[in-house]
């Protein structure tokens, strides 16, 4: 994953977090099935996140290495 995609990845991540935890928290029956879809929702969303990020990188690179190099005057 590059730079931006981890800086992008916490400022949306860990807000999100907080918010889902404290939400939870509120809960007064404390039902744990909201904290066990919570965590489930996490693993999807990063494996996704991770998965299409590296597709996109991989296809970022193999553009970049097929551009034409630049002619030295000499």
């Amino acid at each position: 994953m590059g730079a931006n995609s981890f800086i992008f990845f916490g400022l949306l991540l860990i807000p999100l977090l907080a918010f889902l935890i404290w939400m939870i928290k509120q809960d007064k029956k404390k039902n744990y099935l909201g904290l066990v879809l919570l965590v489930v929702g996490i693993v999807i969303a990063t494996y996704t996140i991770i998965t299409l990020d590296k597709k996109f990188m991989q296809k970022a690179n193999a553009n970049m290495q097929g551009a034409p190099k630049s002619s030295s005057f000499k």
